[in-house]
């Protein structure tokens, strides 16, 4: 996970977080920013375009008006001049006028159902009049951009909330499902956002308490009276987002370890499956001590290690299911 890039609020749809995430930084409107105004969705554009359904329906009837008068030049050719190979074409524009005529119904009923026109859309973010604006404008404060939205402070504090995110998408627990994937595919990203959207926050608040003190001395008692207690809020803040960061990256460390004690298991399980061809290896050379020290490490009790591995993974499980869904 890039700790750079746009983060979105998941409960924005879907269409609207493809437009966020590719608009440029230019585009985004600042977390602590007045909201703007919003872009209003259907904007009125000149020269409305065919929808797909409806230029596949324009050439469905095109192609059968242009086999069907194929057809009728054919069959008079042959009818009426007797030229020898225009039988054959007609046989050929007949079936190819059929088969677009069945073609036809279809088509114009899906054109239908769709509409057969649409305004131009505007994929260029870059185009003063890309569709997107209505994303940037309506969704303010569902996304934060961090290189924008965070100052220092937070964006190094994102950074480890999202080197940790990294880290357990990359999982192997993760990734085979012993460790519950709904909590990484499904919370994760509320957990993401909830940090992401606090740093952005309090980002602005500190801005804006800089911005209120230059030339101002902090320690003036009726400055002090109000600048005190709006401190210990961010102080609180910033511990709760701490406690937010950290056990996202304790439940990063627990899968590390799971993934680990997996290999671990592995590695003993497949050495095991060696020791009877050392055995037949070391009775070759007639190493009888060698031999029985060997046999008796075959008895070593691999489970244990096994259990460890489970273990591993049901406390990374455990601290998984700490990450909640918000409430709605």
């Amino acid at each position: 996970m890039d700790p750079n890039e746009i983060v979105i609020d998941p409960q924005v749809p879907a269409d609207i977080r493809g437009q966020l995430a590719k608009a440029p930084r230019r585009r985004l409107i600042a977390f602590g920013a007045a909201p703007p105004d919003v872009v209003p969705a259907p904007r009125k554009r000149s020269g409305d375009v065919l929808t797909p359904q409806g230029r596949k329906a324009v050439i469905t009837v095109a192609s059968m008006a242009v086999f069907f008068v194929a057809t009728i030049t054919a069959w008079v050719s042959a009818v009426a001049f007797h030229v020898p190979w225009a039988a054959l074409l007609g046989v050929a524009t007949t079936v190819g006028w059929l088969n677009r005529l069945i073609a036809t119904a279809p088509a114009l009923e899906a054109a239908h159902q769709a509409r057969w026109r649409q305004r131009p859309l505007t994929a260029n973010p870059s185009h003063p009049a890309w569709d997107g604006l209505h994303a940037v404008t309506a969704y303010h404060r569902q996304y934060v951009s961090p290189g924008q939205d965070m100052d220092a402070e937070a964006r190094a504090t994102w950074a480890r909330a999202a080197e940790a995110a990294t880290r357990l998408r990359r999982s192997e627990v993760v990734t085979a499902g012993l460790v519950d994937s709904v909590q990484v595919t499904t919370v994760l990203p509320y957990h993401l956002w909830e940090i992401a959207e606090r740093l952005a926050r309090l980002s602005a608040l500190r801005a804006q308490h800089q911005a209120i003190l230059r030339g101002v001395d902090a320690s003036d008692p009726d400055v002090a009276a109000l600048l005190a207690p709006q401190r210990r809020a961010h102080e609180l803040a910033r511990s709760d987002i701490e406690d937010r960061v950290r056990q996202l990256e304790e439940f990063a460390e627990l899968t590390g370890q799971a993934d680990a004690a997996r290999r671990r298991e592995r590695a003993v399980r497949q050495l095991a499956t060696l020791n009877e061809s050392h055995q037949e290896l070391l009775a070759q050379i007639g190493h009888k001590a060698g031999h029985d020290e060997l046999a008796e490490q075959v008895s070593v009790d691999v489970q244990a290690i096994i259990d460890q591995a489970n273990e591993a993974v049901r406390q990374a499980n455990e601290a998984g299911r700490g990450l909640v869904l918000p409430e709605k």
